[in-house]
């Protein structure tokens, strides 16, 4: 249990490192303008609720290790944001933990052991939905993972987390092939 609560700890890091800051300047991500350009990393795309979703601009990729002994924790968390529709703006961060090295595979969302994964999206209506441990389901693959380049898929059911958020969020499609 003390291991779930570190990786729980990570994520919650990760998360917010990764979706601090942004940069607008290259145009507007909120949907009432069209310039929403490809990310300069890779490519970072999925169907959310049903529309077509891919991040503008620049998506942060985030890797990491801390602890020491056998609580060491690896993360590696992915976050980007785009419109979806008209003023609706989706940020997806993905976030993967483990007390083991990271590696290829699939990772279940309804699981904390070895690795726990989590799929999180913000609206820009405040609305919030998660999948992870404990709530929600869906799966991460990763298909490749170098000290530099991360490539795979991901899909997720996310329960309402916060503001007005209601209903089940349907993510399907989910794909990522970036470099950091």
């Amino acid at each position: 249990m003390r291991r779930v609560a570190i990786l729980s700890s990570i994520l919650a890091g990760v998360t917010l490192l990764a979706c601090g800051g942004g940069d607008s300047s290259n145009g507007d991500i909120t949907g009432t303008n069209s310039t929403c350009t490809q990310p300069t990393n890779g490519t970072f795309s999925a169907t959310v609720g049903g529309n077509s979703w891919a991040a503008c601009q620049l998506v942060t990729v985030h890797r990491d290790s801390s602890g020491t002994g056998q609580n060491i924790v690896r993360s590696i968390g992915i976050a980007g944001t785009g419109a979806v529709s008209g003023t609706l703006t989706y940020a997806i961060v993905i976030s993967v933990s483990s007390t083991s090295p990271l590696s290829t595979g699939t990772i279940n969302l309804s699981t904390a052991v070895p690795t726990l994964g989590i799929v999180t999206v913000g609206a820009s209506n405040s609305a919030g939905w998660s999948s992870g441990f404990n709530t929600g389901s869906g799966s991460i693959t990763i298909t490749t993972l170098t000290s530099n380049h991360i490539t795979g898929t991901f899909t997720a059911d996310a329960a309402p987390a916060t503001g007005p958020a209601s209903g089940t969020l349907q993510i399907r499609n989910g794909k990522f092939d970036l470099s950091y």
